[in-house]
């Protein structure tokens, strides 16, 4: 049955184009197509879209820079500094170099909706078995021996981020299904597609590639068991 179908590109073209219309409708339409064409690269990324990027690798575009501030108490008081991220041990700097944005779009779109003009932050605890790599480093943000505890962390970067992964999705979506059109032309039928499935979805792959994923990418990527610090971003409520 699925042989004598013809998808519309243009159409996911044309909801791309309008930026008032959620991302998810786009995002669900070409899953429907990867699944049409059994790309299962196509599918993973638009589920990753829609679901959220929990357990999987995130791309650039997800990944907001951050600043660690750590709270200290130093001897009878208590201070909040910010600790640059080049002091702590390396192995550790990448995980608190970026703040995740994992969610899925609709979330994000939500999100973009909730913040005040980029004066929000975004938000990351770490987790208190974590806070003993960052004592050493702490106590150098000190010039006097008084004696400096760190009783907490947080990782903070722009809620602006939120804004510009919708942007970039959307702009990158954009390119991607041009080049397809380019390609396929704006309604693929099916069928012909899937007699030289091998080949065309090959394309569809290193479409993804170059015009989604790799974009300056400087995607996180674990270094061992020790380095895996799970981070998970909130936004103020307004």
């Amino acid at each position: 049955m699925a042989e004598s179908r013809t998808f519309l590109l243009q159409q996911v073209i044309d909801d791309l184009l309008k930026p008032e219309l959620s991302l998810e409708a786009p995002l669900l339409k070409l899953n429907y197509f990867g699944r049409l064409v059994k790309n299962s690269k196509l599918q993973q990324f638009t589920d990753l879209e829609i679901n959220g990027y929990r357990d999987a690798e995130l791309p650039d575009y997800r990944l907001g820079r951050a600043k660690l501030m750590v709270k200290l108490q130093a001897g009878y008081h208590e201070h909040v500094k910010e600790l640059p991220i080049p002091m702590i041990e390396e192995a550790y700097q990448q995980k608190m170099k970026y703040v995740p944005v994992a969610d899925g779009i609709r979330v994000l779109e939500a999100m973009a909706m909730k913040t005040n003009n980029g004066s929000d932050m975004l938000s990351v605890g770490v987790p208190m078995e974590y806070l003993h790599l960052l004592q050493e480093p702490a106590a150098k943000l000190y010039k006097s021996n008084t004696r400096v505890v760190v009783t907490g962390a947080t990782i903070l970067t722009n809620s602006n981020i939120v804004t510009q992964i919708v942007s970039t999705v959307r702009s990158r979506l954009l390119g991607f299904v041009m080049e397809l059109a380019e390609e396929f032309g704006d309604q693929i039928e099916v069928g012909a597609f899937r007699s030289k499935d091998v080949i065309n979805n090959q394309i569809i792959n290193n479409y993804i590639t170059n015009e989604i994923i790799n974009h300056g990418s400087h995607n996180i990527t674990n270094t061992g068991a020790d380095t895996n610090i799970s981070l998970t971003p909130s936004i103020p409520e307004s």
